[in-house]
């Protein structure tokens, strides 16, 4: 796992440069040009960058280990992480539409589209690349697939942005031009309505797992399957199997009920069964880290002691 958690740091790290990049960028040129879409995007691009600096910082704590502090690992740190990240960006989310909002209600606002027009173009290219890069890798790491999504929407906005410049310079010919000081606040509600739904699901996903719930139906379906077959093979006749993810950790806990006909009945036939159900999880799960805690009894026992 050190190689690709190795990987993971760095594709973070490009994220973060691209961040810094827009941000920086898209504040300034939203400044000059009097757009509050442009400087939406930049605001996005500022807020990215927090996002993504953190899931760097996050993903460099998760692969030091500390086994006397987290005996179980620093997983917990991954949804910790990509919860607050999703606040932030739907308080960003609220803010803009509210803000555009009244500036419809105001008479909208006069901005230089020859600018907002060369960022977007900027904007909708670097983002694209950015995007391209992370979508690759989505399937390494829940914080990669939270900054996927994250230059996603970016991508998108910014293909809004030459959309409505472009209408703007259409507009400026026709009989149409009193909404020209409507477009710029019109596409920052948009945009508000339509990113907001991604900081929403991402809380939720992910509230999920800091409380323990259980993983994916997904991931539970597969490992049922993995193990009814595995149990058929062994003559083993009822199962209690317990499922939650945190991070990119998978936390599996086993309960098998054997009889005198289960093909288990010596502590080396146990290992066999375990080192086989191994074997298949990591290649069916090889882009999670799995905790895996199998017991084999003849009843039935509550984990929880009272």
């Amino acid at each position: 796992m050190k190689y690709s958690k190795n990987k993971v740091s760095k594709i973070l790290a490009i994220s973060t440069m691209g961040s810094l990049l827009f941000s920086v960028s898209g504040i300034f040129l939203g400044i000059i040009s009097n757009s509050d879409m442009v400087l939406l995007d930049g605001l996005y691009a500022v807020i990215s960058l927090v996002i993504s600096s953190l899931s760097l910082f996050t993903s460099y704590v998760i692969k030091k280990p500390n086994r006397d502090s987290f005996p179980f690992g620093k997983y917990i740190f991954q949804p910790l992480t990509i919860v607050f990240n999703s606040s932030i960006l739907l308080l960003l989310c609220i803010l803009s539409l509210m803000s555009s909002t009244n500036a419809i209600l105001n008479g909208g606002r006069i901005i230089n589209a020859n600018i907002g027009l060369g960022y977007g173009i900027f904007s909708f290219l670097g983002c694209g690349l950015i995007y391209l890069i992370l979508f690759k890798n989505k399937n390494k790491s829940d914080l990669i697939y939270a900054e996927m999504l994250q230059w996603l929407l970016d991508t998108c906005v910014s293909f809004a942005l030459i959309i409505g410049f472009a209408i703007i310079f259409v507009m400026k010919f026709t009989s149409f031009s009193w909404l020209i000081p409507y477009i710029d606040p019109g596409l920052v509600l948009i945009a508000g309505v339509v990113l907001i739904f991604m900081p929403i699901r991402l809380l939720f996903n992910n509230f999920r797992e800091i409380v323990s719930m259980s993983a994916s139906d997904e991931i539970q379906y597969n490992l049922h399957e993995i193990i009814k077959e595995m149990n058929a093979k062994y003559y083993i006749k009822k199962e209690d199997l317990r499922i939650t993810k945190i991070g990119q950790m998978i936390y599996i806990d086993l309960q098998n009920i054997v009889d005198d006909n289960s093909k288990i009945q010596t502590i080396k036939q146990a290992d066999k069964y375990r080192d086989e159900i191994i074997e298949i999880i990591n290649e069916d799960f090889n882009n999670f880290d799995k905790w895996l805690n199998i017991s084999f009894t003849k009843q039935f026992y509550s984990r929880q002691i009272n």
